[in-house]
């Protein structure tokens, strides 16, 4: 019975999908597509195309910027040795994190404020 409706269900969407692209003259060919390899058919090569789309840019755009950042990590934040604290004193500042990050958010935010608005008068 479930599978009877399903099949219903299919044929009049394709129908349905069929009539909506046939009123726009422009896509009287995707039509006739969509209506020859059937409507679940064209949603699975969507679905692949859209995959493909994703994979390809995650590999040329998010993974690199996760590969820089796991060297950054990887440089700045090994064990914290002191022979690599001698060479490198700004590490010291990672050690506290906290502060660091307060006093960089203190002073971008007075940057912005003067820079994006230099007329206020600040109090």
């Amino acid at each position: 019975m479930k599978s009877e409706y399903k099949h219903r269900l299919w044929k009049y969407a394709t129908v349905i999908v069929v009539a909506l692209i046939i009123f726009n003259p422009e896509m009287v060919s995707l039509a006739l597509f969509i209506d020859a390899v059937g409507l679940e058919i064209y949603l699975m090569l969507l679905e692949v195309q859209i995959y493909t789309i994703l994979a390809v840019f995650l590999n040329a755009k998010i993974k690199p910027i996760l590969d820089c950042m796991k060297n950054i990590c990887a440089r700045h934040f090994p064990t914290f040795l002191w022979r690599k604290i001698k060479e490198e004193p700004e590490c010291l500042m990672y050690l506290v994190p906290s502060q660091a990050t307060f006093m960089y958010l203190l002073v971008f935010s007075s940057a912005i404020n003067t820079m994006f608005f230099p007329y206020f008068v600040q109090i």
